[in-house]
């Protein structure tokens, strides 16, 4: 041991000569992250926020609505698709939609994208369900149409179009 070397502040038995290029606290190589002009303490160097993961609300309601607007068109078609062309088109809707929910938020990625868009495709269909089954009642002349009925008619193939689209979303988000 010198007189002039130092000890990690995070690790006392460390003996080191670097020193943190912002705090000047000494860090040993292992507690040091390259910054811009040298070494950098994990204090000092792990940024606030990620702006390549963060969403500012503005993003978000941007983000929300495509997620929303696309999943909701997209969601009227995959209900009409049927049950195997589901599986075979859903990934394509569903990566799509993952491109329009990316645009409108700037480019973000991260797990709440994911969540974003899956969501929005989820809620999509719900409201396109909602939309057909109006639509069907006003088809029939407002005789009276049961909801298990409809349900039972669609739930598989909606379930399975949820399922690719969100497999497609995800890996356009990846």
């Amino acid at each position: 041991m010198t007189a002039a070397s130092l000890f990690c502040f995070r690790h006392p038995a460390r003996e080191t000569y670097v020193r943190c290029g912002r705090c000047e606290r000494p860090i040993c190589t292992s507690c040091g992250l390259q910054g811009p002009v040298g070494l950098r303490c994990k204090d000092c160097g792990t940024p606030a926020r990620d702006p390549l993961t963060s969403l500012a609300p503005a993003e978000l309601g941007a983000g929300a609505a495509a997620a929303v607007g696309a999943g909701t068109i997209a969601g009227l078609v995959g209900l009409q698709i049927g049950f195997f062309f589901s599986i075979c088109i859903g990934p394509i809707i569903g990566g799509l939609i993952g491109e329009a929910v990316m645009r409108a938020t700037g480019y973000k990625r991260g797990l709440a994208m994911k969540a974003l868009t899956i969501g929005g495709i989820v809620l999509g269909v719900l409201l396109a369900g909602l939309i057909q089954y109006t639509l069907l009642l006003r088809q029939m002349g407002g005789e009276f149409l049961p909801v298990d009925a409809y349900l039972a008619s669609v739930v598989l193939g909606a379930t399975v179009y949820i399922a690719a689209a969100s497999v497609g979303a995800y890996a356009r988000l990846r």
